[in-house]
């Protein structure tokens, strides 16, 4: 790994959002600036805001999330620096969707567990994951995959497949609350 690539660890949420654009990192890296503003702010030019102890506190903990946040993103670094292969992806998901299709529910769902561990934001697999979900009975599950999916962007290609979805869902857990009830 080059230095300059460990550069961007330097600053919390750079890295993810530098490598895989992930707004949640965006969010972290303005949070951090704040942070780091606010004790500058309040230790330099406003210093009689804060006693000196809530000044050293603020700035021992700043100390302390910036040491874990670049361990963090230097062990990270490699994984999101890595090129994503799309094709492995795809030979995944066609694989884990042969195995639905045959009603190997464990082998379908630990194939699209792999998906969406390398590529988090893949709407094909997170719907059919949802759909396996409802299919074993794991309904709130399936409403959690199925929240999750709607706010990957791209999914509104899906968008009468995860309306089903949400229906089939709500059938489903009506019939599980009658059996539940007799």
């Amino acid at each position: 790994m080059h230095a300059s690539s460990l550069l961007i660890c330097l600053w919390p949420g750079l890295p993810r959002l530098w490598w895989r654009g992930d707004w949640r990192a965006l969010l972290v890296a303005i949070f951090f600036a704040v942070a780091v503003n606010f004790s500058l702010l309040t230790s330099f030019v406003w210093p009689e805001t804060l006693s000196f102890r809530w000044q050293l506190l603020g700035w021992m903990s700043l100390l302390g999330l910036w040491g874990i946040s670049v361990a963090w993103g230097a062990r990270q670094l490699a994984g999101l620096s890595a090129p994503r292969d799309g094709a492995a992806l795809q030979d995944l998901f066609v694989q884990a969707q042969s195995e639905y299709l045959r009603g190997h529910w464990l082998e379908a769902e630990s194939l699209l567990r792999q998906v969406l561990q390398r590529s988090d934001r893949d709407v094909d697999a997170r719907l059919l994951l949802a759909a396996l979900c409802r299919r074993t009975g794991r309904l709130e599950a399936c409403a959690q995959q199925l929240a999750t999916l709607e706010s990957i962007e791209g999914s509104e290609k899906w968008s009468m497949e995860i309306g089903r979805e949400r229906q089939l869902l709500h059938s489903g857990s009506e019939q599980q609350a009658e059996a539940q009830a007799a």
